[in-house]
């Protein structure tokens, strides 16, 4: 009777420290990388106590991790206490992955409407913005001049520019983070949709400013021939991180000067018309001083 009593005890206490067994992030990766299947961990997330770390640092680690958008999603839940909408599983049925699950739409990592959006946090307050679309209705030339050098014409440069001397979006960060949300489910032939699938179909620009417009070059000409695409002198770095499921987070390569800046849609002008015009800008500007 006695050695069924501690037998009962031990039992007890054991319940009892499961019971106690608080989730993290580390726990959730470390069964992951075990190899247990997203529904099981899902099952232990909603019987366990949890205190997740759900900020956007720790959601790129889960990703990096290998964690699925089904458990993200049963982790957000946990925390925030409120149901999440699933995404069908996270993939399409040609196999391409779907934007994730639906949730804040302050969340870099939750489904969000195809754009480019500036993600900001001050205090842990999350704020997305999307940037809205300005096109280029006009273009101008500029350097002619003569020389007997070269035959009477010198280097002609093609300039497309934006109406307003600045941005709506003004931002106060020179390493400002941008999150992308394009469609992948067609690996990359979005010719119906004309929906971009990767990052690199944009180059970021930083505009010269103007007195009532901002311009840049995109196309030079002399008696000896002409070359088109952006100037170099105009264009920025930036690094792109796939996060996974159409989303990707970029950043530039180096901080920003205070200026007027845009990310252009490659190939978004009409050169049956006039080159450059109807380009498409997703601008903004920087006005702190680094």
């Amino acid at each position: 009777m006695r050695r069924l009593s501690i037998f009962a005890v031990v039992i007890l206490l054991a319940s009892m420290a499961f019971a106690q067994e608080t989730m993290t992030n580390d726990e959730v990766i470390t069964l992951t990388k075990a190899g247990l299947s997203g529904p099981i961990i899902e099952g232990k997330i909603r019987s366990s106590k949890t205190n997740f770390d759900m900020s956007t640092d720790a959601l790129i680690k889960l990703k990096q991790a290998g964690v699925s958008d089904a458990v993200v999603a049963a982790m957000l839940e946990a925390k925030s206490g409120k149901p999440m909408m699933a995404s069908g599983g996270g993939s399409s049925s040609n196999g391409s992955a779907t934007v994730g699950a639906l949730g804040d739409p302050n969340d870099p990592m939750a489904k969000h409407n195809y754009g480019i959006y500036l993600f900001e946090e001050k205090d842990g307050v999350k704020k997305m913005t999307p940037l809205k679309a300005n096109v280029s209705a006009q273009n101008r030339t500029g350097g002619l001049f003569t020389s007997s050098l070269t035959y009477g014409i010198g280097k002609v440069k093609t300039k497309t520019n934006l109406p307003g001397r600045t941005a709506n979006l003004q931002i106060q960060n020179a390493m400002p983070i941008f999150y992308f949300y394009l469609d992948i489910t067609s690996g990359g032939l979005n010719t119906a949709s004309g929906v971009p699938s990767d990052p690199r179909e944009f180059t970021l620009v930083r505009f010269n400013q103007r007195s009532d417009n901002r311009e840049v070059t995109i196309g030079k000409s002399n008696a000896f021939g002409a070359k088109g695409g952006l100037s170099d002198e105009y264009v920025v770095q930036v690094k792109a991180e796939d996060m996974g499921n159409g989303i990707f987070r970029v950043t530039p390569a180096v901080d920003l000067k205070k200026g007027e800046y845009g990310f252009m849609l490659v190939n978004s002008g009409n050169s049956n018309t006039a080159a450059g015009v109807g380009s498409k800008f997703f601008d903004f500007g920087v006005q702190m001083t680094p």
